[in-house]
């Protein structure tokens, strides 16, 4: 009699705590076991500081008369991720970049370095003046490609109240004058599990 009263408040209670774990689960909304990645869903921008055609087309003027290839930069905001998925109470955001337009560096790539002489001149911060400068052919890079759009990431940061980074564009050759060239942006959304990955933002820009 005593080994079945036993088995008895075994049944009882094993029954007991499904009974406890179902009203745990029921009790508990999708959302509050798994909030959304971004409050209001995610997205992100391209923010461009120049004029836009009827075309929607941006027109970015360049300066060619310096002493180095010209290139600008575009900034680029996104939303922030729930802080149910933040890491150490921030948001976890990377872009990449990619572009249809890419250069070949020949044989004629070309840098300037400085030399110094022995007790030369110092500017007012203790820095010495270089002597001059001097060519130096960096033919070890010739053949290589050039996307004008890094493929490395950047990481947003919280800025003004939200998230924003900034993509450098170049550098261009003077061939590319009059180029309608398309930019496109890869946004990830750091979340675990619920990791987001939007692709679709493009822009078309011309050279000038």
């Amino acid at each position: 009699m005593k080994e079945i009263k036993i088995a008895v408040q075994l049944r009882a209670f094993r029954a007991a705590a499904v009974t406890v774990l179902i009203l745990l689960l029921t009790s508990c909304s999708p959302d509050e076991l798994s909030p959304n990645t971004c409050p209001g869903g995610c997205d992100g921008q391209m923010l461009w500081n120049y004029q836009k055609d009827v075309n929607g087309y941006y027109h970015v003027p360049l300066d060619w008369t310096g002493e180095y290839l010209p290139y600008f930069f575009v900034d680029v905001t996104a939303s922030e991720v729930d802080p149910y998925w933040q890491y150490n109470e921030e948001s976890v955001v990377e872009a990449r970049f990619d572009s249809n337009t890419s250069w070949r560096i020949g044989d004629n790539l070309v840098i300037a370095l400085p030399y110094y002489t022995p007790f030369g001149n110092y500017t007012s911060s203790g820095l010495p003046l270089p002597a001059g400068w001097t060519d130096v052919n960096l033919t070890q890079y010739e053949g290589d490609v050039i996307n004008i759009a890094q493929p490395t990431g950047i990481r947003f940061s919280k800025k003004n109240g939200r998230l924003m980074s900034r993509r450098y564009l170049g550098p261009f050759i003077p061939e590319m004058i009059g180029d309608t060239i398309t930019v496109n942006m890869r946004i990830l959304w750091d979340a675990g599990d619920n990791s987001i990955v939007k692709d679709h933002y493009e822009q078309k820009f011309i050279v000038e």
